[in-house]
């Protein structure tokens, strides 16, 4: 998969996104993240929006299955 190109003010929320989601799951986020991103216009405020979508969704789920689990 080709590398998703962010500027510096992108990558940043990314990161900053990345904070919210425990280590062990931030693979997965990124996965997520750049699939949801991949072949859409990249502006600052839909990387921001999807990158904490993503961050929240991964967590609502990480809670669900420690809850079920």
């Amino acid at each position: 998969m080709p590398p998703i190109a962010l500027t510096d003010l992108q990558l940043h929320e990314v990161m900053q996104a990345a904070r919210l989601v425990p280590l062990d799951l931030r693979q997965v986020y990124l996965e997520q993240l750049a699939m949801e991103l991949r072949g859409r216009e990249l502006g600052d405020g839909l990387v921001h929006r999807v990158a904490y979508d993503v961050a929240r969704r991964i967590n609502w789920d990480a809670g669900k299955m420690a809850a079920v689990g």
